[in-house]
């Protein structure tokens, strides 16, 4: 008991980007062996202004209780700031690797971006948050729906 008291501990303290996180939830049960921690309904990831909601959120980490990936899936609804862009929108999953800085949005994908008045709607999204790369994919039921702004031809 004593380990999954500090585990938990841990996890809270363990940097989504840089900051504190902060993960509410119903219910929170960890696998120390393969070094998960699970958060089960209503879970919410809090970190600074960045928050996402989901069914279930999963948290991966290392040897040194460093996070490696986070999971939240069912439901998934995010409002998201990264280098001066605010983001907010839905999706079944998604995955967030800090190592890396990418984000990846999984299934009936809505994402808008508030800052450049930008909606897309797609299967899956990934943004790069490093790079700034985005590539954005359909199916063949659902392309790739990007909607946005133009200014005036004069």
């Amino acid at each position: 008991m004593k380990q999954l008291v500090i585990f938990f501990m841990l996890l809270l303290y363990s940097p989504l980007f840089a900051d504190i996180v902060d993960i509410k939830a119903d219910h929170f049960y960890a696998n120390n062996i393969n070094h998960e921690a699970f958060f089960e309904g209503g879970a919410k990831i809090k970190q600074g202004s960045n928050e996402i909601n989901a069914s279930k959120v999963t948290v991966f980490f290392n040897e040194q209780k460093k996070a490696l990936k986070y999971e939240a899936q069912g439901a998934v609804k995010f409002d998201l700031t990264e280098k001066g862009i605010h983001y907010r929108g839905v999706s079944n999953k998604i995955i967030y690797a800090p190592s890396s800085s990418k984000y990846y949005f999984i299934g009936d994908v809505t994402l808008i971006d508030l800052t450049n008045n930008r909606t897309i709607k797609a299967d899956k999204v990934s943004l790069d948050l490093k790079t700034g790369l985005a590539d954005i994919k359909g199916s063949s039921k659902k392309p790739v729906h990007f909607r946005f702004e133009i200014e005036d031809r004069k």
